[in-house]
């Protein structure tokens, strides 16, 4: 099946990525959507969770514990630049650093599952500064409801 990406851009305090979220989970769509989170970006190099990224989990994190149900793929990417291991190591790193602010705030660990998409499916060039930081994104895949 093709997975639709819900590429949203931010509104209010935590942007409009949950209540997309809690939209899709009310729905009928099948399961396999995925969702980039427009704010949850990475410092290069980094796997640290930003103090300005805080709103969004709080709230996708409300949304996940409202639907007991739900099971999550978090995606880390990272840029291109570094070597390709390096890249796909530091996405998973990205995606269990996630995974661990959202378990902190009370969603069930074995509901989630941490992967890499290290600098595969970048979502924007890698030849411009504002491309590179784009492309260090965390991407939420719907897979069960």
């Amino acid at each position: 099946p093709q997975i639709e990406r819900g590429v949203v851009s931010p509104v209010g305090a935590a942007g409009a990525l949950p209540a997309d979220l809690r939209i899709y989970l009310t729905g009928t769509e099948p399961a396999g959507r995925t969702f980039r989170f427009d704010r949850l970006n990475f410092d290069t190099n980094s796997a640290a969770i930003r103090p300005a990224d805080q709103a969004d989990l709080n709230a996708v994190a409300e949304v996940l514990q409202a639907h007991p149900s739900a099971r999550v793929r978090i995606v880390g990417y990272a840029d291109a630049r570094g070597t390709a291991p390096a890249n796909a190591e530091l996405g998973r790193e990205r995606a269990e650093a996630v995974v661990a602010a959202l378990t902190g705030r009370g969603v069930a660990r074995a509901r989630m599952e941490a992967v890499s998409g290290g600098e595969a499916d970048p979502a924007a060039t890698n030849a411009t500064a504002p491309g590179q930081a784009e492309n260090r994104r965390t991407e939420l895949v719907v897979t069960a409801r």
